[in-house]
């Protein structure tokens, strides 16, 4: 049986009273509550599916389910094939039943007053998360993305195996450097400067630091995250002296480069788990709420 939260659910999960959540869900300006307080208990009440009044005149038993995807700034700073992700959701999410919206990264402000079902966030920065939990009332999925929200669900690519995996893949014993391409997330970043190797980051402006480095490890193996810092490395490197660590296979590099592919099935399988804890109201905001991908 599918549990029905109560004001009291909401108090409880946000540490306030429930004539504090009752004067929030019930839009009373009146009350004298902080902004801040206010967000947490609307970002609590549709985590647990409970509609604020807020947004309850968008929302109807046979409307289509409402889902947004924000994708953050690209060019080097992303190895994720954007368009198989959204060619994903569509796959999971049919047209039949749910509407998909891509929003705009830098004007959270257009679409606040909107209750998505969903919002799945793409490489991202903590910044634009935050201003994406002030401006709108919805859960949330990060991909590729950080941050130290428990109400936030977070979708993240195991680097370490991956790397491990590529290592593994190479048929002689030589010192491995790694090269990837510079996230807008933060807490990305860090996990993959966590990763035991010699390594450099691509940022769109350091080429020559790039050569160097490629220069001064000309013998050694290269593992690339991101097909960026891969051509880069085939400029100055044989083939075989690098494998590719990527979201969807690459089939502009030759085939004697191998590559190391997170498993997009699981990505589509812990997507459709996420949104099944939504909509039969079984998240629970103090969970933890990441699941890894790893390659296949």
């Amino acid at each position: 049986m599918v549990k029905k939260y109560t004001m009291q659910d909401i108090a409880k999960a946000a540490n306030v009273s429930k004539a504090t959540v009752s004067y929030v869900l019930n839009d009373k300006k009146n009350a004298r509550i902080s902004d801040e307080t206010r967000r947490r208990i609307l970002q609590i009440a549709n985590l647990y599916q409970y509609v604020p009044n807020l947004s309850a005149k968008y929302l109807c038993d046979n409307r289509k389910k409402l889902i947004g995807i924000i994708i953050g700034d690209s060019s080097c700073k992303s190895f994720i094939s954007e368009c198989k992700i959204i060619y994903m959701l569509y796959e999971i999410f049919h047209a039949d039943d749910y509407k998909l919206v891509l929003l705009d990264n830098k004007r959270q402000d257009n679409y606040m007053d909107l209750a998505y079902d969903l919002i799945l966030a793409i490489n991202i920065s903590e910044e634009q998360i935050r201003n994406i939990g002030i401006n709108t009332y919805s859960p949330m999925i990060l991909f590729d993305s950080m941050f130290s929200d428990n109400l936030f669900f977070k979708l993240i690519n195991n680097y370490q195996k991956a790397v491990e995996k590529a290592i593994t893949l190479f048929d002689n014993e030589k010192e491995c450097v790694l090269i990837y391409s510079l996230r807008n997330n933060k807490g990305i970043n860090e996990k993959i400067e966590d990763i035991p190797l010699k390594k450099i980051a691509f940022t769109g402006e350091n080429r020559k630091d790039i050569d160097v480095f490629v220069k001064n490890n000309i013998e050694k193996n290269f593992i690339a995250i991101g097909d960026i810092p891969g051509f880069i490395a085939l400029s100055a490197i044989r083939y075989n002296q690098l494998i590719l660590i990527t979201f969807s296979e690459n089939v502009a590099f030759p085939v004697e480069v191998k590559q190391v592919v997170f498993d997009s099935q699981v990505l589509k399988d812990y997507i459709k788990i996420i949104f099944k804890k939504l909509d039969t109201r079984q998240a629970v905001e103090k969970e933890q709420h990441i699941f890894l991908i790893d390659p296949s």
